[in-house]
């Protein structure tokens, strides 16, 4: 492993249990209801029984919580063990249903087409290799399965001056209406310094995203860029405001 995937893993190890407290906030009141029928209104057809589901970069846990509640059959991978760990303790029963395992999202240790939908959150804005990440997740799709990239530029405001002034708006703003500032944490500064060397930071996204799947071979692309105002609480959209999130369809 080289030192910035080290430097990457170290840092969400740290991260794990206030990422635990994350999720728990998404799944509250109704928005665990929420996430998961706007997921799954976008899977290809077939039983929740009968649906192989690949959860990458699943953290601690939230999609592969909701979807094997739905009976879903799901594998959950992440590189960091911690995440791992909390992931495995946040299920609860259903841990039983969820298949863990420690993988890297740009190298999966998976036979080719044996998932029918992949999922993944807030993830490729932080690899190394985005382009071969897609390749990976591409071959382990069967033909007509579905890939669903929920993520959004979360850092691209270090490579652009307008983006860096939203930004900071979307903090002043969270102090006007006396809402917790989600970029207020001590790691905050490393993860900066950490996608400055990340490719992800400073491309047009998700066309860049868009393009890659298309010139690898998806037989179609979609973007929804309304997909944060569907599935965020008031106090991430607030938060977010500079960064909408958008959710990328691709089908094999």
């Amino acid at each position: 492993m080289d030192e910035l995937k080290k430097e990457i893993v170290a840092y969400w190890d740290r991260r794990a249990p206030s990422y635990t407290d994350v999720i728990e906030k998404n799944m509250a009141g109704p928005w665990g209801k929420i996430w998961a029928d706007y997921l799954t209104a976008r899977f290809p057809e077939g039983a929740p029984e009968e649906t192989r589901v690949l959860d990458i970069g699943t953290g601690p846990g939230f999609y592969a919580m909701l979807l094997a509640a739905r009976g879903y059959r799901v594998t959950a991978v992440d590189l960091s063990e911690k995440m791992l760990a909390e992931a495995r303790r946040n299920a609860g029963p259903l841990a039983a249903q969820i298949d863990f395992r420690r993988m890297d999202a740009q190298a999966l240790d998976l036979p080719d087409g044996c998932f029918d939908v992949i999922v993944t959150r807030n993830l490729t804005w932080n690899l190394q290799d985005p382009v071969q990440a897609y390749g990976e997740w591409r071959r382990v799709l069967r033909t007509g399965g579905v890939l669903l990239n929920f993520d959004a530029d979360w850092y691209g405001y270090l490579a652009d001056e307008e983006k860096q002034r939203a930004y900071e708006r979307d903090r002043e703003n969270t102090r006007l209406l006396k809402m917790e500032d989600h970029q207020a944490y001590p790691d905050g500064p490393k993860m900066e310094e950490i996608s400055r060397r990340l490719p992800m930071t400073g491309l047009q996204r998700p066309q860049w995203d868009v393009d890659t799947l298309l010139a690898l071979g998806f037989a179609s692309v979609t973007a929804d860029l309304d997909a944060g105002r569907a599935v965020w609480s008031e106090e991430e959209a607030v938060n977010y405001a500079s960064t909408p999130g958008f959710l990328i369809r691709a089908v094999k």
